[in-house]
C-alpha cells in the first residue's frame, strides 16, 4: 500500500445509507408537481413517460456505477476524468458539474421555505431559506454521519408519504380516467421524456462520495440499481394515482398532487404533502452541498485550489471546503432573484457532465488497467462500450433540445467553458512550475485514498477475476 501523507476522508457510508442518499438526491419537490402537470398536457400515459425517462437514464446510471467501483475515492468523477484524459478534462467536469448543481442550493432552500409557509402563512421565505443553507452546512461540517442520519430519516418520511398517496389513490381509482390512454397521440408522451429524464438526474452526485463509502466496489452498482428501481416505482406510483383520482385535464393547477389527494384524503393531508416536499428539498440540498464540498476538496488536493480547502476535521470532513461552500450558498440564495435568471445554464451543464464522464469511461481500460481489473464491478466486452456510448447519445440528444429551447442561454453556457478552462490552465502552470504536475498530484491523492478501501476493492488476485461482476 502507498504511504499516506495526507489525511483522507473516513469511510462511514454503508449500502443502505448510500441508497437513501441517492433516493433523496434524485427525488425533489417536483415529484408533487411535474406528474400532474405532465398529465394535463399529454394525458393518462404520463406513467409511460416516466418509464421512458428511467430507461434513458440507465445508460448514465450503469456508467456511474462502474466509476464508483473503479475509482473508490472522494470526488471520483473528477478524478477519473482527469486520470483517463488529463487535468484539463477533469477540471472541465468540475466546472460544468459545479454550475449545474450550484443553482440547486437556492432552488431547494427557497422551495422548502415556501412549503413551510403552509404551516405559517406569514413566514418570510428568504430568512428561512438562508437558515436552511447554514443549517445544512453546519451539519455537514460536524460530520457526514450526522448529516446522513437526518437524510435517512427524511428519505423514509418522503417514501412513506409518496407510498401512502399512491396506494390510497390507486385504491380509490376511477379507471375511466385512463380512457383514452393517448388523447393527443403517442408522440407527446415520448417527448415528455425530456422532463422525466431530468427527474432522474443526480446519481453522479452520490458517486462523488465513493471515498467515504465502506465498500464502494460492491456497493455502487447495488446502490444505483436499488435506488433507480425505487425512484421509478415512486414516480410511476404518483403518476398513476394522480390520474386515477382526477381526470388529466383537471390536473393543470398549481399543486396538482395536493389537489388530487384532497379528493380522497382528509384536508390535513395537504400538510403531509408539504412535509414531504420539505423533506424532498432538504435531502437534495444536503446531498448537493456534500458533493460540491468534496469537489473543492479534490481540486485542493490537486493544488488547483488553496491547500487549506483539503483540511479535514476529526470526523473526516473537509470542513474548510464546506464552510466556503456554505458562504457561497448563502450569497447565491440571498441574491437569488438575479442569480436565477441564469438557471437554464443548469440543464445544459447537467447534460455536459454525463457526456464528459462518458468519454472518460471509454478510456478507463486503457489508462487505468490495474484499477479496472481490480474493480469489483466493471463492464466487459460489448457492454464496456454500450453504456457510455448510450450515455453520450442520449446526453447529446437532450443537449440539442436544450439549445433549441433556449439558444441565448445555451450560447452563454458554452462561452463560460473557455473562461473556466482559462482559470484552470493559469493555476495548472503555477503548480507545474513547482516541480509536480496536477496529474502527478492527482495520482498521489488517488493512491492514498484507494489504500483506505476494503481489501476486496483493491486486491489483485488473478483467481478472483472469474468471480467478479461484468
Amino acid at each position: 500500500m502507498p504511504a499516506t501523507t495526507h489525511a483522507v476522508p473516513k469511510r462511514t457510508i454503508g449500502f443502505m445509507t448510500a441508497t437513501a442518499m441517492l433516493i433523496g438526491t434524485v427525488i425533489g419537490a417536483s415529484v408533487f408537481i411535474v406528474p400532474g402537470a405532465l398529465a394535463a398536457e399529454i394525458g393518462p400515459a404520463v406513467w409511460l413517460t416516466y418509464l421512458v425517462g428511467g430507461f434513458l437514464i440507465l445508460f448514465a446510471a450503469v456508467m456511474f456505477a462502474q466509476i464508483g467501483s473503479v475509482m473508490p475515492v472522494t470526488a471520483a468523477n473528477y478524478r477519473i476524468t482527469a486520470a483517463t484524459v488529463n487535468g484539463t478534462w477533469g477540471f472541465l467536469y468540475i466546472w460544468v458539474f459545479g454550475i449545474a448543481n450550484i443553482f440547486l442550493i437556492p432552488i431547494m432552500a427557497l422551495t422548502a421555505a415556501e412549503y413551510l409557509g403552509v404551516f405559517h402563512p406569514s413566514l418570510n421565505s428568504m430568512p428561512v431559506a438562508i437558515g436552511l443553507v447554514v443549517f445544512t452546512g453546519i451539519i455537514n461540517i460536524i460530520g457526514l454521519r450526522t448529516a446522513l442520519s437526518i437524510q435517512n430519516l427524511l428519505v423514509v418520511i418522503l417514501v412513506i408519504i409518496i407510498a401512502v398517496f399512491a396506494t390510497g389513490g390507486l385504491a380509490s381509482a376511477d379507471w375511466s380516467n385512463f380512457t383514452p390512454m393517448f388523447p393527443v397521440g403517442v408522440g407527446p408522451v415520448i417527448a415528455g421524456a425530456v422532463s422525466t429524464y431530468y427527474a432522474f438526474a443526480g446519481m453522479n452526485v452520490v458517486i462523488e462520495l465513493s471515498g467515504e463509502m465502506k465498500n464502494p466496489g460492491k456497493s455502487t452498482i447495488r446502490m444505483i440499481m436499488v435506488g433507480l428501481i425505487t425512484i421509478l416505482v415512486l414516480y410511476v406510483g404518483v403518476a398513476l394515482a394522480s390520474v386515477a383520482l382526477v381526470p388529466p385535464a383537471d390536473l393543470g393547477v398549481d399543486a396538482p398532487i395536493a389537489f388530487a389527494a384532497l379528493t380522497v384524503f382528509p384536508n390535513w393531508f395537504g400538510g403531509v404533502i408539504a412535509i414531504g416536499a420539505v423533506a424532498a428539498c432538504w435531502t437534495t440540498l444536503n446531498a448537493v452541498m456534500a458533493a460540491l464540498g468534496r469537489q473543492l476538496f479534490g481540486l485542493s488536493r490537486s493544488n488547483i485550489l488553496p491547500g487549506a480547502l483539503a483540511k479535514l476535521n476529526k470526523a473526516g470532513t473537509p470542513y474548510v471546503s464546506m464552510l466556503c461552500l456554505t458562504v457561497v450558498g448563502v450569497l447565491i440564495t440571498l441574491f437569488s432573484e438575479d442569480v436565477m435568471k441564469f438557471v437554464n445554464l443548469s440543464g445544459t451543464y447537467l447534460l455536459l457532465t454525463s457526456i464528459t464522464i462518458a468519454v472518460s469511461s471509454l478510456r478507463i481500460r486503457k489508462k487505468l488497467p490495474d484499477m479496472y481489473h481490480q474493480a469489483e464491478f466493471k463492464l466487459r466486452g460489448f457492454w464496456y462500450y454500450f453504456w457510455p456510448i448510450g450515455a453520450i447519445v442520449t446526453g447529446a440528444f437532450f443537449l440539442v433540445l436544450a439549445v433549441m429551447d433556449d439558444p441565448e442561454m445555451s450560447l452563454l453556457s458554452f462561452l463560460l467553458i473557455p473562461a473556466g478552462l482559462g482559470i484552470y490552465l493559469w493555476r495548472a502552470n503555477i503548480v507545474k512550475r513547482q516541480g509536480v504536475s496536477v496529474e502527478q498530484r492527482l495520482a498521489q491523492a488517488i493512491a492514498e485514498e484507494q489504500a483506505t478501501a476494503p481489501e476486496s476493492d483493491h486486491l489483485n488476485e488473478p483467481e478472483k477475476e472469474d468471480t467478479k461482476k461484468s
